[in-house]
């Protein structure tokens, strides 16, 4: 008797990609954690040359995109199905929108639901940072933005 095994697919893993981006990552990490006064001072004038002679850059980036996304969007381009003619989207824009909506809130709790209170604590807008009455006014500060707006403090309001 014999049996069929189902055909084994190509590897989709790009061994040059993935070594070298895995060997100046490991690299990275190496150089961070052995020397970090170093990587600090290395990493801080990295970013300063780069806010001081490519920020330019960034900004050019991202309206070039945005204004490619919406021209794309109200444009007859925007009208172009993705996928064969005959397909339907799985899900509604309703769908679409609460999973957008979601996502977003998830990120802001996960993010600022702790850089908020960390922040206000250790830097407030009044008095001095890293103390106990520190930490009282940031938590009511966190309270308040997340009173005003959808956030990462609402849930904890009373």
């Amino acid at each position: 008797m014999t049996v069929k095994s189902d055909p084994v697919e190509p590897s989709t893993l790009n061994p040059p990609v993935f070594w070298i981006s895995a060997i100046l990552l490991l690299l990275l990490v190496l150089f961070a954690s052995l020397m970090p006064r170093q990587a600090q001072t290395f990493f801080a004038v990295v970013q300063d040359w780069i806010f001081t002679n490519v920020s330019w850059f960034y900004i050019l980036a991202v309206a070039i995109i945005l204004g490619t996304v919406v021209f794309l969007g109200v444009s007859r381009y925007g009208d172009i199905k993705l996928g064969p003619d005959h397909s339907t989207p799985d899900y509604s824009s309703m769908t679409w929108f609460a999973m957008l909506f979601s996502a977003g809130m998830g990120i802001g709790l996960m993010f600022f639901g702790v850089a908020e209170p960390v922040m206000h604590f250790l830097n407030p807008p009044y008095g001095e940072g890293a103390t106990v009455a520190a930490a009282g006014e940031a938590m009511k500060i966190t309270s308040f933005t997340g009173a005003c707006t959808p956030g990462p403090s609402t849930p904890s309001l009373p």
